[in-house]
Protein backbone atom coordinates (compact mmCIF):
# COMPACT_ATOMS: atom_id res chain seq x y z
CA UNK A 1 0.00 0.00 0.00
CA UNK A 2 0.90 3.56 -0.71
CA UNK A 3 2.64 5.01 2.54
CA UNK A 4 0.12 7.03 4.27
CA UNK A 5 1.53 9.59 7.38
CA UNK A 6 -1.62 11.58 7.64
CA UNK A 7 -4.38 8.89 8.01
CA UNK A 8 -1.55 6.66 10.11
CA UNK A 9 -0.66 9.51 12.46
CA UNK A 10 -4.69 11.01 12.69
CA UNK A 11 -6.02 7.62 13.22
CA UNK A 12 -3.62 7.18 16.45
CA UNK A 13 -4.71 10.35 17.73
CA UNK A 14 -1.93 12.36 17.15
CA UNK A 15 -2.57 16.28 15.95
CA UNK A 16 -0.56 17.20 12.98
CA UNK A 17 1.14 20.62 12.29
CA UNK A 18 0.77 22.01 8.72
CA UNK A 19 2.89 24.87 7.06
CA UNK A 20 1.62 27.26 4.45
CA UNK A 21 3.71 27.68 1.66
CA UNK A 22 2.99 30.59 -0.22
CA UNK A 23 6.63 31.83 -1.73
CA UNK A 24 5.84 29.79 -4.74
CA UNK A 25 9.92 27.87 -3.56
CA UNK A 26 10.25 24.59 -3.34
CA UNK A 27 13.46 25.58 -1.29
CA UNK A 28 10.95 27.49 0.96
CA UNK A 29 9.10 23.97 1.60
CA UNK A 30 11.67 21.90 1.80
CA UNK A 31 13.83 24.53 4.70
CA UNK A 32 10.23 24.20 6.77
CA UNK A 33 10.46 20.20 6.53
CA UNK A 34 13.48 20.19 7.53
CA UNK A 35 12.23 22.24 10.57
CA UNK A 36 10.18 19.22 11.58
CA UNK A 37 6.58 20.56 10.72
CA UNK A 38 4.44 17.26 9.58
CA UNK A 39 2.47 18.34 6.57
CA UNK A 40 2.91 21.42 3.95
CA UNK A 41 0.56 23.36 1.94
CA UNK A 42 1.22 24.21 -1.47
CA UNK A 43 -1.00 27.46 -2.17
CA UNK A 44 -2.55 27.97 -5.56
CA UNK A 45 -5.24 30.19 -4.37
CA UNK A 46 -3.46 33.02 -2.79
CA UNK A 47 0.01 31.98 -3.35
CA UNK A 48 2.71 32.90 -5.83
CA UNK A 49 3.78 29.94 -7.97
CA UNK A 50 1.78 28.18 -10.78
CA UNK A 51 2.11 24.66 -11.97
CA UNK A 52 5.57 24.48 -12.62
CA UNK A 53 6.55 25.71 -9.07
CA UNK A 54 3.71 23.47 -8.31
CA UNK A 55 5.60 20.60 -9.33
CA UNK A 56 8.77 21.39 -8.14
CA UNK A 57 7.44 21.97 -4.62
CA UNK A 58 5.83 18.32 -4.39
CA UNK A 59 9.66 17.17 -5.74
CA UNK A 60 10.95 19.32 -2.50
CA UNK A 61 8.30 17.52 -0.20
CA UNK A 62 8.80 13.99 -1.50
CA UNK A 63 12.62 14.24 -0.89
CA UNK A 64 12.26 16.11 2.55
CA UNK A 65 9.81 12.89 3.45
CA UNK A 66 6.81 15.02 4.18
CA UNK A 67 2.91 14.85 2.89
CA UNK A 68 2.15 17.60 0.45
CA UNK A 69 -1.26 19.37 -0.31
CA UNK A 70 -2.10 21.27 -2.93
CA UNK A 71 -5.16 23.99 -2.36
CA UNK A 72 -6.11 24.66 -6.07
CA UNK A 73 -7.33 27.98 -6.88
CA UNK A 74 -11.21 27.08 -7.95
CA UNK A 75 -13.15 24.08 -7.93
CA UNK A 76 -12.68 23.04 -11.05
CA UNK A 77 -11.22 19.18 -12.51
CA UNK A 78 -8.57 20.34 -14.07
CA UNK A 79 -7.21 21.92 -11.69
CA UNK A 80 -7.70 18.54 -9.79
CA UNK A 81 -6.38 16.27 -11.81
CA UNK A 82 -3.24 18.25 -12.74
CA UNK A 83 -2.57 18.30 -9.02
CA UNK A 84 -3.21 14.64 -7.89
CA UNK A 85 -1.58 13.59 -11.31
CA UNK A 86 1.48 15.46 -9.93
CA UNK A 87 2.13 13.15 -7.05
CA UNK A 88 0.11 15.68 -4.34
CA UNK A 89 -1.56 13.40 -1.29
CA UNK A 90 -4.04 15.99 -0.92
CA UNK A 91 -6.41 18.70 -2.88
CA UNK A 92 -8.13 21.27 -0.89
CA UNK A 93 -11.14 23.18 -3.02
CA UNK A 94 -12.18 26.77 -1.32
CA UNK A 95 -15.88 28.29 -1.14
CA UNK A 96 -16.98 24.50 -0.90
CA UNK A 97 -20.70 26.32 0.08
CA UNK A 98 -23.12 23.43 -1.35
CA UNK A 99 -23.71 19.30 -1.68
CA UNK A 100 -23.46 19.99 -5.48
CA UNK A 101 -20.00 22.05 -4.95
CA UNK A 102 -18.71 19.26 -2.58
CA UNK A 103 -20.09 16.05 -5.00
CA UNK A 104 -18.11 17.56 -7.92
CA UNK A 105 -14.95 18.09 -6.04
CA UNK A 106 -15.07 14.51 -4.44
CA UNK A 107 -16.02 13.21 -8.19
CA UNK A 108 -13.03 14.85 -9.47
CA UNK A 109 -10.64 13.18 -6.06
CA UNK A 110 -11.75 9.99 -7.00
CA UNK A 111 -11.50 7.14 -9.16
CA UNK A 112 -14.64 5.35 -10.05
CA UNK A 113 -16.86 3.83 -8.36
CA UNK A 114 -16.17 6.71 -5.96
CA UNK A 115 -16.05 9.60 -8.48
CA UNK A 116 -14.81 10.13 -11.69
CA UNK A 117 -11.41 11.17 -12.20
CA UNK A 118 -9.80 11.15 -15.28
CA UNK A 119 -6.58 8.46 -15.69
CA UNK A 120 -3.36 9.99 -15.99
CA UNK A 121 -1.36 9.57 -12.99
CA UNK A 122 2.28 10.24 -15.12
CA UNK A 123 4.33 11.33 -11.75
CA UNK A 124 2.03 10.29 -9.18
CA UNK A 125 2.82 6.84 -10.45
CA UNK A 126 6.62 6.94 -10.05
CA UNK A 127 6.35 7.32 -6.55
CA UNK A 128 3.73 5.38 -4.83
CA UNK A 129 4.38 1.83 -3.91
CA UNK A 130 2.64 -0.56 -6.23
CA UNK A 131 -0.25 0.48 -8.32
CA UNK A 132 -1.15 3.51 -7.78
CA UNK A 133 -4.87 3.64 -9.16
CA UNK A 134 -6.29 0.88 -7.40
CA UNK A 135 -5.00 2.76 -3.94
CA UNK A 136 -5.62 6.14 -4.66
CA UNK A 137 -9.13 6.44 -3.23
CA UNK A 138 -7.97 5.02 -0.21
CA UNK A 139 -4.90 7.23 0.48
CA UNK A 140 -5.77 10.91 -1.85
CA UNK A 141 -7.15 13.34 1.12
CA UNK A 142 -10.49 15.59 -0.49
CA UNK A 143 -10.55 18.53 1.62
CA UNK A 144 -13.18 21.11 1.76
CA UNK A 145 -12.74 24.42 3.00
CA UNK A 146 -15.94 25.45 4.44
CA UNK A 147 -15.37 29.60 4.88
CA UNK A 148 -18.70 30.91 4.35
CA UNK A 149 -22.65 31.48 5.95
CA UNK A 150 -23.86 28.92 3.04
CA UNK A 151 -21.37 26.58 3.67
CA UNK A 152 -22.58 26.76 7.44
CA UNK A 153 -26.17 26.30 6.37
CA UNK A 154 -24.84 23.51 4.40
CA UNK A 155 -22.77 21.64 6.55
CA UNK A 156 -24.41 18.02 6.49
CA UNK A 157 -24.96 18.04 3.10
CA UNK A 158 -21.62 19.02 2.38
CA UNK A 159 -19.67 16.86 4.96
CA UNK A 160 -21.63 13.47 4.16
CA UNK A 161 -20.99 13.39 0.59
CA UNK A 162 -18.50 10.37 0.20
CA UNK A 163 -14.87 11.21 -0.72
CA UNK A 164 -15.07 13.98 1.67
CA UNK A 165 -12.04 13.11 4.05
CA UNK A 166 -11.58 16.65 5.75
CA UNK A 167 -13.13 19.90 6.10
CA UNK A 168 -10.70 22.61 6.89
CA UNK A 169 -12.14 25.69 8.34
CA UNK A 170 -10.95 29.46 7.22
CA UNK A 171 -11.80 31.40 10.01
CA UNK A 172 -10.63 34.69 8.21
CA UNK A 173 -12.97 34.30 5.41
CA UNK A 174 -15.51 32.91 7.63
CA UNK A 175 -15.69 36.14 9.53
CA UNK A 176 -15.96 38.48 6.92
CA UNK A 177 -19.21 36.01 5.68
CA UNK A 178 -20.73 35.75 9.19
CA UNK A 179 -20.46 39.63 9.59
CA UNK A 180 -21.12 40.65 5.63
CA UNK A 181 -17.53 41.96 6.26
CA UNK A 182 -17.80 44.55 8.73
CA UNK A 183 -15.39 43.25 10.83
CA UNK A 184 -12.15 40.71 10.41
CA UNK A 185 -11.45 39.40 13.91
CA UNK A 186 -11.46 35.76 14.38
CA UNK A 187 -11.80 35.39 17.70
CA UNK A 188 -15.28 37.33 17.61
CA UNK A 189 -17.88 34.88 19.46
CA UNK A 190 -19.41 33.97 16.10
CA UNK A 191 -16.17 33.05 15.01
CA UNK A 192 -15.84 30.71 17.54
CA UNK A 193 -19.78 29.15 17.68
CA UNK A 194 -18.95 28.48 13.77
CA UNK A 195 -15.74 26.34 14.62
CA UNK A 196 -17.82 24.43 17.38
CA UNK A 197 -20.25 23.71 15.19
CA UNK A 198 -17.79 22.27 12.38
CA UNK A 199 -16.08 20.63 14.36
CA UNK A 200 -19.02 18.83 16.01
CA UNK A 201 -20.37 17.81 12.41
CA UNK A 202 -16.83 16.79 11.05
CA UNK A 203 -16.97 14.46 13.89
CA UNK A 204 -20.32 13.41 13.41
CA UNK A 205 -19.39 12.50 9.40
CA UNK A 206 -16.40 10.66 10.31
CA UNK A 207 -13.92 13.57 8.42
CA UNK A 208 -10.86 14.83 9.75
CA UNK A 209 -10.79 18.56 11.01
CA UNK A 210 -8.38 21.29 10.40
CA UNK A 211 -8.26 24.70 10.81
CA UNK A 212 -6.18 27.73 9.45
CA UNK A 213 -4.35 29.59 12.44
CA UNK A 214 -3.22 33.29 12.10
CA UNK A 215 -0.78 32.59 14.44
CA UNK A 216 0.50 30.56 17.48
CA UNK A 217 -2.12 31.62 20.29
CA UNK A 218 -4.68 30.47 17.73
CA UNK A 219 -3.26 27.14 16.98
CA UNK A 220 -2.94 26.37 20.86
CA UNK A 221 -6.39 27.47 21.24
CA UNK A 222 -8.04 25.11 17.98
CA UNK A 223 -6.32 21.95 19.09
CA UNK A 224 -6.99 22.38 22.75
CA UNK A 225 -10.96 22.60 20.68
CA UNK A 226 -10.16 18.96 19.13
CA UNK A 227 -9.10 20.06 15.53
CA UNK A 228 -6.33 17.50 14.51
CA UNK A 229 -5.02 18.80 11.50
CA UNK A 230 -3.72 22.76 12.35
CA UNK A 231 -2.11 25.63 10.09
CA UNK A 232 -0.03 27.84 12.34
CA UNK A 233 1.95 30.29 10.01
CA UNK A 234 2.67 30.17 6.08
CA UNK A 235 6.29 31.36 4.88
CA UNK A 236 5.91 34.64 3.49
CA UNK A 237 4.59 35.60 7.45
CA UNK A 238 8.09 33.52 8.86
CA UNK A 239 10.32 35.24 6.30
CA UNK A 240 8.65 38.84 6.95
CA UNK A 241 8.89 37.93 10.76
CA UNK A 242 12.44 36.92 10.93
CA UNK A 243 13.56 39.66 8.52
CA UNK A 244 12.04 42.35 11.31
CA UNK A 245 13.56 40.73 14.21
CA UNK A 246 16.66 40.45 12.70
CA UNK A 247 16.32 44.35 11.87
CA UNK A 248 16.13 45.08 14.96
CA UNK A 249 18.54 42.78 17.07
CA UNK A 250 21.30 44.24 14.27
CA UNK A 251 19.94 47.72 13.86
CA UNK A 252 17.62 48.48 16.60
CA UNK A 253 14.95 49.44 14.39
Amino acid sequence: MAHDPIRQALDAGKTLSNVWIMLGSGLSLEIAAHAGWDTATIDLQHGQGGFNEMVAMITAANAANIPALVRIPHNEPGYIHRALDAGVQGVIAPMINTLEDAQAFANACKYPPVGARSWGPVRAALITEGDYTTQANDWTFCCAQIETQAALDNIDDILSVEGIDCALVGPNDLCLSLTNGEILDINAPVVLEALDLILAKAKEHNVYPWCFANDAEYARMVAKKGFKIITAGADVGFLAAGAEAALKAAFDR
